[in-house]
């Protein structure tokens, strides 16, 4: 295999290699749409976040009005 990383590692059923062998820092398509993955989905939770914090003095300011 070309690189270190087959199918299984990249499906996590296998580890990575360590230690003496050789370990494949280039960027590739795998480790790119993980790291754009969790970036999209940190941004997707603080804006429901931010939904709910505004739902709830929405429903504190009609609470206090009726």
């Amino acid at each position: 295999m070309a690189n270190n990383y087959g199918m299984l590692t990249v499906l996590g059923l296998k580890r990575p290699p360590q230690g003496d062998e050789e370990l494949d820092t280039r960027v590739n398509i795998h480790t790119l749409y993980k790291h754009r993955w969790v970036w999209y989905h940190l941004i997707l939770c603080i804006q429901m976040i931010l939904t709910n914090i505004l739902l709830v003095g929405i429903l504190i300011v009609l609470a206090i009005k009726l």
